[in-house]
């Protein structure tokens, strides 16, 4: 007789996920946030013994043919089916999440905000999206709304009436560390201005802020800058913004593969993030992880609280972009502040995937320490 499935009798041994994002590319690979932060994402999942996949896909017809033959597959080999499915993003239309949740009743379908509120401005769709989620939650046992944090959630859950699941993305730490981090000895100085161009992103406080460091540090300066995917700005204000400055040049390294744009990060002494609008932010993640300090804004609000500036005032960019240059332990801090994020959200994916998982996680750690290291 066939055993009873994991949405009835949930355990860590029958727990099998499938984060699925949108393949704009249609060869099953992207180099950009979604597709970067869901392999990082099951990484972190395996290590911690959750059988995790990550799946592109083009539309909702393509991911339940895959649906069906990871079934097949599975009943032919023996092994589990998919119980979970979480969607990275709201780009399936609603009354194909309720096709696709009928036919597959015994899997949990999530469709995650990857953005904070304020961010959705971006995506004309995405509300209406997750307040449909949510009444398909309402009426069905396995769709689900949710978000990647605790600010999204926590909103979703007063405003729409449903219990919103918190999926934080996650970064795997099982990888060697740079044995040096790079450390500004007062010489030329490389900053970094990556992603995607759009308004939200505040590329202009980041660069503004850089004109000041090339006129008060009298040393080069080459701003690094993402180029590639301007997305609701044509980056004419921040060309002339950065021309004609002194010590100033801004270098386009167009849009990276992610492995190569690592190696990159390697070569840069500080990098600015400091978006209006955020929620986790795999570049301050990956420029961690390359031992690279982060001038963020308060919106990234899992870095040390000393190094966000506010994000609409360029010379507090300056004074906390001088204050890391200064700070030999900064990329220490750093690391710490990561590794406490990822703990507290393994945590809440095992809340979500399975009672008996959570209970097997060690004690979430207490909050980093938030006040100044001087």
């Amino acid at each position: 007789m066939r055993d009873r499935p994991h949405s009835l009798r949930p355990y860590v041994d029958t727990v099998r996920v499938a984060l699925v994002y949108r393949d704009f590319t249609g060869v099953g690979v992207s180099h950009v946030g979604l597709g970067v932060s869901a392999q990082y994402t099951a990484k972190t999942l395996r290590h911690h013994g959750i059988w995790t996949e990550v799946w592109a896909i083009q539309s909702p017809q393509k991911l339940r043919e895959r649906l069906r033959a990871a079934h097949a597959s599975a009943d032919q080999r023996g092994e589990l089916r998919p119980t979970h499915v979480i969607l990275a993003a709201p780009w399936m239309p609603s009354n194909e999440v309720e096709l696709t949740a009928a036919e597959f009743p015994e899997v949990a379908f999530v469709v995650v905000s990857h953005s904070s509120v304020g961010f959705l401005a971006a995506d004309p769709h995405a509300i209406r999206l997750l307040r449909q989620t949510a009444d398909l939650q309402l009426s069905t046992h396995n769709v689900f709304v949710g978000g990647n944090s605790v600010k999204f959630t926590e909103w979703a859950t007063e405003a729409w009436g449903v219990n919103a699941v918190c999926l934080p993305n996650l970064y795997d730490l099982t990888e060697s560390f740079p044995r040096h981090d790079r450390r500004w000895e007062g010489g030329a100085l490389r900053l970094g201005l990556f992603g995607a161009n759009r308004p939200l992103k505040n590329f202009l406080s980041g660069a503004a802020a850089a004109v000041v460091l090339a006129r008060e540090l009298h040393v080069p300066v080459e701003l690094l800058l993402s180029t590639g995917r301007n997305e609701g700005s044509d980056g004419r204000a921040l060309d002339e913004m950065t021309e004609n400055i002194a010590n100033l040049r801004v270098t386009r390294t167009g849009w990276l593969p992610w492995s190569a744009f690592r190696r990159l990060l390697r070569t840069v002494d500080l990098v600015f993030q400091v978006s209006y609008t955020e929620t986790f932010n795999v570049v301050t993640a990956d420029s961690i992880a390359e031992g690279v300090p982060v001038v963020a804004s308060d919106a990234i609000e899992w870095v040390p609280k000393w190094w966000q500036a506010r994000a609409d005032e360029p010379l507090d960019v300056v004074r906390v972009a001088k204050r890391l240059l200064r700070d030999p332990e900064a990329p220490r801090h750093g690391r710490e502040a990561l590794r406490v994020y990822v703990e507290r959200g393994v945590v809440a994916w095992w809340r979500f995937l399975c009672p008996q998982l959570a209970s097997m996680a060690r004690a979430e750690p207490a909050p980093h320490t938030t006040t100044d290291p001087t």
